[in-house]
């Protein structure tokens, strides 16, 4: 029987298709919708996409604080906050084996050797050297040599030598009447080459397969503290590890201590993306619950017509801006508020903040707290390590480089869409009604929405057909700005991170500017199937009502727009010049489903396919793997684990 895999898409899908079904079984009950309706609202709240085929003030209270919770649960951002608490339980779980691991070695290997990283000076080498029996391979026989110093006590020494790749040698004299030489490398490139030593035994110039066990399993120990979770790959330079009678007490450290800084790190982003995504929220309601209760008795009025309570309309709202929801308890979307300065302004500001610069402005606090910490403290390495390795810990938290193409980017396609916006419509009474002020931040508002948030200043039935033309390019392009730099700084600046699907056209040796061009095309054209095919879909079912003379409301490229706004969910839409509810709302049964499987579909485009190392702990550094569909280990990971165990062979065959 086939079997999905079990991978991060998988679990996403399973995720947003399960708070669907919840709107079936939620909202349904108090009967005031259908069964199509019920579960259409459920898919475009858990995709936030907000396109409606019901009016929200119509819902009971109930009903709507679903809707509105929904889509926070949902949202990017909280996913990504329970990555976070995910990997670090990941973390957790990987203490807890270490300190298992390391007590029940402790136990069984009481009256022998363990191993403990220390690196002494060489002075202390050569006390250590005359007072312990050695066991080196001889430089020119190849052959194991054995030596007991008769006034030594009875101990045994493991010597970690690095790999034997650096043509410069160091010579180090043998502790034998011959004072015979060895060959010690100078530099390790993270795995050890291990060359036997004897332990106490009236065979002693004989291993026995115990102790290369038990000496596996201390290097096995050793490594998880100090490899498993140490960003990069350590040099030891000329340093030794000497082995002492007691193992270091791994269960007595802290979690700190264990994980290091990336394990500081992810709970230094923890407190900031939760305080982050929580506190626009706060912002929003304060703004805004201060503003209702003060306005201009106009607005007021309006949602006293509607039958809507005022504080739970800024408690709403506030949430649809931020999580770029789109959906509002005013049937004309944000129009009836479009003169009002403030709203304009924290609005605009909430869709941005919430997912266009999400990571422009995460990095930005990140920054600040870096700056606000005292130099030198643990807390200022932490966050920079935050800036230095963004996607060791998080998959939206960029570095410098992209961080400011990508604002760059968003700058200039949202400053092109409020050029059109009001250059186009100069002579349009829809939105020539409004003074040159108020016209300027409604512009702004309606380019940040048509971004993803899919709120409306204007009526989109009205304004100029270029106008229209031009925001549906904007939806069907709106995630590319992130999901583009989340490929390019996967590929370029960490390339461990991010496991997407293959695709073989894409060559990144061929530099930057040929990758990013074919990534583009690629994602365009793989975008256009699911686009054309629903379109299709719609325009079969809706025939009759297309053709007819009639219903002009309808037309193809009223179809096509409400196809590309919930495959980008974004929530704009044409409308129907008989009820305020999106033009999805006229569609038939067969029509709304394909909308709900374009809103679940476009909702996952851009996401990797499996978790990688920004959202995963590896188990093992030295066996490292990445994850493309199933577990699949890398060339140079390949390589690397061939030359380790030729070296172990080569130091145990001596």
């Amino acid at each position: 029987m086939w079997k999905p895999p079990v991978n991060f898409i998988t679990i996403h899908y399973a995720y947003i298709i399960l708070f669907g079904i919840l709107g079936i079984v939620i909202l349904l009950p108090y009967g005031n919708l259908a069964a199509i309706d019920a579960y259409f609202m459920g898919v475009s709240a858990s995709t936030e996409s907000g396109l409606n085929t019901i009016d929200l003030k119509d819902l009971h209270t109930y009903q709507q604080f679903f809707l509105y919770i929904t889509p926070m649960m949902t949202n990017l951002g909280f996913v990504n906050i329970g990555v976070i608490v995910v990997r670090l339980r990941w973390f957790r779980k990987r203490f807890k084996d270490v300190a298992k691991g390391h007590g029940s070695l402790k136990a069984k290997s009481e009256g022998t050797t363990t191993s403990s990283a220390q690196f002494p000076s060489a002075a202390e080498d050569e006390k250590a050297q005359s007072i312990e029996p050695s066991v080196t391979p001889d430089a020119t026989a190849g052959n194991v040599t054995t030596v007991n110093d008769s006034t030594a006590p009875p101990a045994s020494r493991i010597s970690f030598a690095p790999d034997p790749f650096r043509e410069d040698r160091k010579r180090v004299p043998a502790h034998n009447e011959g004072n015979d030489e060895d060959a010690i490398d100078d530099h390790s490139d993270d795995e050890d080459t291990i060359k036997p030593v004897a332990a106490e035994s009236s065979r002693a110039g004989r291993r026995r397969k115990s102790d290369t066990l038990a000496m596996s399993r201390v290097i096995s120990v050793e490594r998880t503290v100090s490899s498993a979770f140490v960003l990069g790959r350590t040099t030891s330079g000329n340093l030794e590890r000497t082995v002492t009678s007691e193992p270091p007490d791994l269960a007595s450290l802290s979690r700190e201590e264990l994980g290091g800084i990336e394990y500081r790190a992810l709970k230094t982003l923890l407190k900031l993306t939760a305080g982050y995504y929580f506190g626009l929220h706060l912002f929003g309601v304060i703004c805004m619950v201060g503003w209702i209760h003060t306005a201009d008795a106009k607005y007021q009025d309006y949602l006293a017509s509607i039958k809507q309570d005022k504080t739970w309309w800024a408690f709403y709202t506030a949430q649809t801006m931020v999580d770029n929801l789109g959906l509002t308890l005013t049937p004309d979307s944000m129009i009836s508020f479009r003169d009002a300065t403030w709203p304009m302004l924290v609005f605009s500001f909430l869709a941005y903040a919430g997912n266009t610069f999400y990571p422009v402005f995460l990095r930005l606090v990140v920054w600040i707290s870096y700056k606000l910490s005292k130099n030198g403290s643990a807390r200022q390495e932490t966050h920079r390590f935050l800036l230095d390795h963004p996607r060791r810990c998080y998959t939206l938290l960029f570095p410098s480089t992209t961080t400011w193409a990508l604002a760059t980017i968003l700058f200039i396609l949202n400053f092109i869409d409020i050029l059109l916006i009001i250059v186009l419509d100069l002579n349009n009474p829809e939105v020539n009604v409004l003074p040159m002020g108020p016209r300027i931040l409604a512009a702004i508002f309606q380019a940040a929405s048509s971004r993803h948030t899919g709120t409306a200043s204007f009526n989109l039935a009205n304004v100029n057909p270029a106008v229209q033309f031009s925001l549906l390019v904007m939806m069907y392009i709106s995630i590319y700005p992130i999901a583009i730099s989340i490929r390019m700084s996967n590929a370029y600046e960490e390339r461990a991170l991010g496991i997407y699907e293959a695709d073989e056209t894409l060559d990144e040796g061929r530099g930057r500017k040929t990758y990013l061009i074919n990534l583009m095309r690629n994602q365009l054209s793989f975008d256009l199937w699911y686009v054309f095919l629903g379109t299709f879909c719609v325009c079969i079912a809706e025939s009759d009502r297309i053709m007819s003379r009639e219903d002009y409301a309808f037309s193809v490229f009223s179809v096509f727009f409400e196809i590309v706004s919930a495959y980008g969910n974004v929530g704009l839409s044409l409308g129907h010049p008989s009820n305020l509810t999106s033009l999805a709302g006229h569609f038939t049964t067969f029509s709304k489903l394909v909308i709900c499987l374009t809103m679940i579909r476009g909702r996952h485009r851009g996401l990797p396919y499996a978790l990688d190392r920004a959202v995963t702990l590896p188990v093992d550094r030295l066996a490292d793997q990445d994850l493309e569909g199933g577990e699949k280990e890398s060339v140079r990971e390949k390589r690397d684990l061939r030359s380790v165990g030729k070296k172990m062979r080569k130091a145990w065959t001596r």
